[in-house]
This record gives C-alpha cells, structure tokens and sequence, in this order.
C-alpha cells in the first residue's frame, strides 16, 4: 500500500503540473489579446516548462510502475493477529484517501480547466476579438475530469477488496486493477499529448 500511495503522489504531482501548464497558455492567449505581449511570452514558455517535461515523466513513471507490478508477487497470508490490527486498515484508510484525494485534485483542475476557456469564449465576445486557442485545447479539462473520476472508482473498488481480504485473511496486491490504472493513465497521456501537438502545429 505505501507503494501505491507512493506512486499516486508523483502521478498527481505531474498532472498538476500539465494542468498548471495549460492554464498558462492559456492566460498567454489572455495576455496577448490584451497587447501584453511579454506576459504572454512569458506564460508561453512556463507552459512548454511545465508541460513537456511533465508528459515524457510521467510515461517514464508510468512504465516504472508497470515493471514494478511484475515483480509484486502475491502477498503473504495475513496472519490472525494482523487481522485485528487496526493498523492494516487505517493504512487501507490512508491509501483510499489518497485517490480521492488525487481524483478530486484532477477534477477541480478539469473544472479550472473548462471554466478557464468559457471565460476567453466571453472575454473574446466583449472585447469583438478572437481569442485563437486551437481547437485541440477544448476537451482538455474533460480529459481531466474523466481521470479524476478514474481515480474514484479505481480507489474505492481497492479499498473495499482490501478490507474485503483482509478480513478473509488473505491479502495480495490486486495487479490487474493496478495494470488497469497504469493503462488508462498512459493512453489518457496520449491524448493529452497528441491535443497539445496539435495546437502546437
């Protein structure tokens, strides 16, 4: 389970920084519509800063924790004793929180996001100009909602077969839901990339 938490941590981390990123170029359209262009270059840059790096790291974590998984065997049996410590299920407890935590950290930058481009489409009508995003920029709080809402279902489903097992005496990492969450966090990356070359172009 400290792995899990672990590799949740630096998952959560690099999606901050990508939706750091996007939020930034998209306060350099802001900027520069608004004619300051050294904003706008600026907030440009931080978002090629925060946003590549962050991508080519997290198919590097990503592909870390998939190898990981092949080298977790099964569990050893939970012994009786360890049944009724209440260790082992608060260290279920902190896991389960830390993918709502990370799950709702991926929603709330989705929902920023998405308001974020609302707010240019408004801007862009008041001031009777085109705030030029791209169109591969709209969805991308979505692709985040959709990752936050992931992490939900992923981290309640583990807590509940943990706790499930647990008192059935017979633990062992769940390596399919684990593989699973790594499969859909690489492909959801893939997209995200694949939106952000296509503004880039």
């Amino acid at each position: 389970m400290a792995l899990e938490r672990t590799y949740l941590g630096y998952f959560k981390l690099l999606f901050v920084s990508i939706g750091t990123g996007l939020v930034s170029e998209r306060l350099a359209v802001l900027f520069i519509a608004l004619h300051y262009a050294r904003l706008g270059h600026f907030f440009h840059e931080l978002f090629n800063v925060l946003t590549w790096p962050a991508i080519v790291l997290i198919f590097v974590v990503g592909f870390n924790f998939m190898f990981d998984l092949r080298h977790i065997e099964k569990g050893p049996t939970v012994a009786a004793k360890e049944i009724i410590d209440p260790r082992i299920y608060m260290a279920a407890e902190r896991t389960f929180l830390a993918w709502v935590r990370t799950g709702i950290g991926l929603i709330a930058f989705g929902f920023v996001i998405e308001k974020f481009d609302f707010f240019l489409e408004q801007l862009s009508l008041m001031l009777h100009t085109k705030l030029v995003m791209g169109e591969g920029f709209s969805g991308m709080g979505i692709v985040f909602i959709i990752l936050g809402v992931t992490n939900l279902v992923i981290g309640g489903v583990n807590f509940i077969r943990t706790v499930k097992r647990v008192d059935m005496g017979d633990y062992h990492v769940n390596k399919f839901l684990y593989g699973l969450y790594g499969v859909i966090l690489l492909g959801i990356t893939v997209v995200l990339a694949i939106m952000i070359i296509r503004v880039s172009l």
